[in-house]
This record gives structure tokens, sequence and C-alpha cells, in this order.
């Protein structure tokens, strides 16, 4: 069944990919939105139903009885479980550091970190390096295709969501049953909210919620594929406000949220 779907979103990108395009080089993404009424009524659902009345009160009762040591060592082990799949997709981009990282992290944090509960392996110094098979295809210059607003995931780009489907292909997501599989989506799920808990007021104030979150979710792509770098003016040269600044700061994180 899993595999119908790989394929079902495979060909659902390759029949779409003629929409949009990838600019590499002049600092730009372009993603069509051609089922925008549909996204809308997705956005809508995601945030006023899901949000309001699932994930946000879950996500406040359990940072308010979890202890953020205790938070912190499930998101390890989540996370943990990435692993082979970052080692993968480093191997796929030619990045051979980044994949020997990988795999030595899964291997390390497994055995002596508990099943990964805590991270040993970064406090050794070998950071994680995180690569999807969406930032494959991007290495080869397969292009975002159409924006798309997912239910109870949010936004992501065609090429993203391709990428999402095949990184739940790759052991040992594989392997997992229906209820492992939960409350590993589940972790993950509550870690980001938590992060986004009280910058909701970013989208409440928008003048529209649903473009608000495109066009964070579009720049966020494009600062992860400039390596940091919009190609903003630096920032030594438009002084800010302490206001401006938490504002930036802000936003920041809430693009690093939302993807």
């Amino acid at each position: 069944m899993i595999k119908r779907f790989a394929i079902l979103f495979i060909f659902l990108f390759v029949s779409t990919a003629s929409y949009s395009q990838t600019m590499k080089g002049d600092n730009d993404i372009y993603m069509s939105d051609p089922i925008e009424p549909i996204n809308r009524w997705v956005w809508d659902f995601n945030y006023y139903v899901l949000d309001a009345h699932i994930y946000r009160p879950v996500t406040e009762t359990f940072v308010e009885w979890v202890p953020k040591v205790g938070r912190e060592a499930l998101y390890n082990a989540a996370l943990n479980l990435d692993e082979p799949v970052n080692f993968v997709n480093n191997l796929l981009q030619l990045e051979f550091k980044g994949a020997t990282d990988s795999l030595f992290r899964f291997g390390f944090n497994s055995t002596f970190g508990l099943l990964g509960l805590f991270d040993i392996a970064k406090l050794g110094g070998v950071e994680r390096r995180s690569e999807s098979f969406g930032n494959v295809l991007g290495t080869w210059s397969v292009p975002h295709g159409p924006y798309l607003m997912v239910p109870a995931l949010g936004p992501r780009s065609t090429r993203n969501l391709v990428g999402d489907v095949v990184d739940s292909l790759y052991f040992p997501s594989s392997y997992l049953n229906l209820w492992q599989s939960s409350v590993v989506w589940g972790v993950n799920g509550i870690n980001v909210r938590d992060s986004f808990l009280g910058q909701e007021i970013l989208i409440d104030q928008s003048l529209d919620s649903y473009t608000f979150v495109k066009e964070a979710y579009i720049q966020n792509e494009l600062f992860r594929e400039n390596g940091g770098n919009n190609g903003l003016i630096p920032a030594a040269e438009t002084p800010q406000t302490n206001e401006q600044q938490n504002t930036e700061q802000d936003l920041s994180d809430f693009l690093d949220e939302i993807d």
C-alpha cells in the first residue's frame, strides 16, 4: 500500500513539474499554486480546527506535565530513527562526511544513548546532518513543483512531499507498525508545535494568513537552498530598531518551524 502511495505522489510530481521551476543563482524560488482554493480550505481546516482544538491543547498539556529533560529525550529518540534516512540521503548527494556522521550517530546513540534517548554523539562533537530525499532531488536540479497545503502536515512543495513519502520507505520507518509510527509522528509534531507556541500572533495579525504562511514557507526554502544567505542586504548596512530585530527573529523562528 505504501509503495502505491509513493508511485501516486511521484506521478503527481512528474505530471505537474512543468508548472513551476527553481531558478538557481537568481536567489528566487517559484512555486505555482494551481489549486489555491483547495489549499486555502485545507489551511483553514489545519489551523482553525486541528490546531485550535487538538494540536495546541495537546501540546500545552504535554509541555505542562512532562519536564523539559523528558521531552528532549523523547525527541532525541525520534530523531535517532531518522539517522538511517540522513545516511542514505547524504550519500545520494555525495556528502560522504555527512553520511559517515549519520551512520556513526545512529550506531553510537542507539547503543550508548539508550536507543537514542541521549545524544551522546553530539557531546563528542558529531553533529546531526539532517537530509531529506526532497533535498536530494533539489541537489540534482529537480524543481519544487506546485505549492501544496497538506492536511495535518502543513505547507509542502510537491518535491518535498514526494521526498517525505520516499523517506518513509527507508529503514527503520518502513518496519514500524501503525501504532509505533503514530508515536514517533506525535513526538515530532509536539516538539515542533512547542517551539511555535507564542508565535501564533504572526499569523493572527497578518492580513491574509494563508498567503503569509505560503510566502514564509517559500522564503524558508530559499534561505535553506542558499545556505543561510537569502540575498538580502547585510544587517550592518541597514540599522534596525530593537523592535524590528525582535520581529525579524520571531519570523526566522517561525520559518524554521513550519517546514
